[in-house]
This record gives C-alpha cells, structure tokens and sequence, in this order.
C-alpha cells in the first residue's frame, strides 16, 4: 500500500530528510525507513516486504487537517492496527469507515484508491498485507484462521467489515514483540507468521466474544455493561473498581453492581480480580518484563500484595512461575486455583 498526498500523483512532492532525532524511538530494527515532510506535516514510512506479507508502520505527523490517499495496486486482506489518532476513511465499496485509536482489524481492500481525513496531531497504523494465498494454508492447520477466512470473504461479499476490536494487552504485546525484534534472517520470518497467527487467533476469539455479548439479552444499561467488560478485559486493573467506575458512568454503585451480575453471572469486581490475574499470568509466561514492572502495570503498589493475590488464584508465586517457565517446562501443567 502506498500513502498518495493526491489521487492521481505522479510524484511524491515530500522533501525527504534523514529521521529526525525525536522519531527515533518508534523505529523497527527490521524496518526500511522513509522520511518526508510536507506542507501538511510529515510521514514516516517503515516497510518489510515478503512474498507471504507486507508490513508498514506509518506514522503521521499532522500540522493541519488534510485528505491524503491509499493506494492498493492488486486486492488483498489487511491486518490493520490503529495504534495513535482516529482517521476517516472512505474506502471503495465499504463506504466511510472510522479507524479509532487502539483498536484493530481484518478486511478486505480491492485495488484502487482510498481517501482518508486527519486532524492536526499525531497518528499511527501499523498495516499487515497478507497474501491470500498464504492464509488459506495457514487454514488448512488452524481452525480459528479458517473461520475468520470465511467470514472475510462473506462481509466482503454483502459490502460489510468486521468489528474493529479492542487492541488489548495480548495482541499490545504481540505487536511489540514483532516490532522490536532484533532477529534476522528466518528467525525474524519465524517470528513475524508467529505473531500474525497468534494475531489472527486473538481476533477470531474476540469476534465470538462480540457475538456472544450482541446475543445477551437486554437489560438496563446494557450498553454501557458491554463497554465496562470490554473496557476491563482489554486492560485489566486492580483500579478498575466497582466505585470507580459507577462514578465515571454516573451510576449509582448498587445499580451499576445488581445489572453486571444480572447479565454477565459475575460479580464486576471478581471478573476485575479474574482478568487482572489472567493478564499477569501472561506477562510472566510470555515476556520478560521485571515482575515489579507487571504488578505495577496492573495497579498493585505493593509487590508483596501482587504476590499474595497470585498465589492465591494459581497456587504458585510469580517468582517459581517465571522460574518454572525459563527452565523449559509447561507452566501449564502447574496452573490452579
């Protein structure tokens, strides 16, 4: 996909410059980078082409509201990730979309040329082509890649996109780790379909979740709800209180507590204290944040408080967890609670 600054361009009108020493920090290791400023502001553009995926991080750098345009040489089903600003978006076929902060999704883009409008400000996508090809063998070994595949294609088909999801902690760490990898060669091609896939199979589990929370029945404030339990469970915190979050959506806290347990049979601060411990257990196993990092990041300023929670719902330390995970074993095998 190329950014056009108008619909029919002929030559980019962009000074390009080396990156500036403030745009240093969003740099991929992996990335072929292009700066340019413009009259508007500025684009930096970091790419990987493959045959099976191409990958482009995009940052803008907004100095008044501007139309520029994406242009797709031959069809092909994106992986977008919307990580900074809201963008409007005319896409052929689909109509006026809106790319919000923090959210992501699959679709479909046929060749031609989109519109899109941004507001003074910065904004960043992070943008995965992926070779049609390539998905369908990627079904053929997982289910998840299957079902997801075919209701691409039939929204495709009635003229429609799939939800736009919530980018939560899981796919926030599986975007950092493709973008940070320092691996080259087919280590970094391994890690790359690792974290497409793993992307994939989040999104599929987050497209039933939307099914399931669209099929429950209505009850007052059932809108609301929703968003609460989306809300927690995409970046799940001990702050996220029962108190608190009455008070952000102007219910009264019986009210707010009664109609959570009526619709979603669990208490909102035990599904808070569920999540919250679901997303250490993943940090532990999955990265190498400090564990003094991961209890602050879910709200505990006390490290001995997290420690205690945890070994209360799992039956083993954060510390012997990390400690089973690096010597090599299934911290599966030990889970409790």
């Amino acid at each position: 996909m190329n950014v056009l600054i108008s619909p029919d361009q002929k030559k980019d009108p962009g000074k390009e410059l080396d990156v500036p020493a403030h745009f240093q920090q969003y740099l991929a290791p992996w990335s072929t980078r292009q700066y340019r400023e413009y009259a508007f502001g500025s684009i930096l553009t970091q790419t990987f082409l493959h045959k099976h995926y191409r990958i482009y991080i995009y940052r803008f750098q907004i100095a008044r509201p501007v139309h520029l345009y994406f242009s797709c040489d031959e069809p092909t089903i994106a992986l977008r990730h919307m990580m900074e600003g809201s963008v409007f978006a005319e896409v052929t076929g689909f109509g006026r979309v809106l790319l919000e902060p923090y959210r992501y999704g699959l679709l479909y883009l046929p060749p031609g040329v989109n519109q899109a409008w941004f507001e003074a400000g910065a904004a960043e996508s992070f943008h995965m082509e992926l070779e049609h090809t390539w998905l369908e063998e990627m079904a053929e070994s997982s289910q998840e890649v299957a079902a997801l595949m075919s209701r691409v294609v039939t929204a495709s088909k009635e003229g429609k996109l799939l939800h736009h999801m919530p980018i939560d902690y899981f796919v926030h760490e599986t975007l950092h780790a493709i973008r940070s990898s320092t691996e080259t060669g087919g280590y970094l091609l391994m890690d790359f379909k690792t974290g497409i896939l793993q992307i994939l199979t989040q999104y599929v589990k987050a497209l039933k979740d939307k099914d399931h929370l669209d099929g429950l029945p209505d009850v007052p404030n059932k809108e609301i709800l929703v968003h609460l339990w989306e809300k927690v469970r995409a970046d799940p915190h001990i702050h996220h209180t029962l108190a608190r979050l009455a008070r952000a959506h102007h219910m009264h806290e019986k009210t707010l507590s009664r109609h959570f347990q009526r619709l979603f049979k669990i208490s909102l601060p035990a599904y808070v204290h569920e999540q919250c411990m679901g997303r250490a257990w993943f940090l532990i196993t999955t990265t190498s944040h400090p564990l003094t990092d991961i209890a602050n990041n879910l709200g505990y300023t006390e490290i001995s408080n997290f420690n205690r929670a945890f070994k209360r719902r799992y039956n083993v330390s954060p510390q012997s967890l990390r400690t089973i995970k690096l010597s090599g074993n299934d911290p599966q095998n030990v889970q409790g609670g």
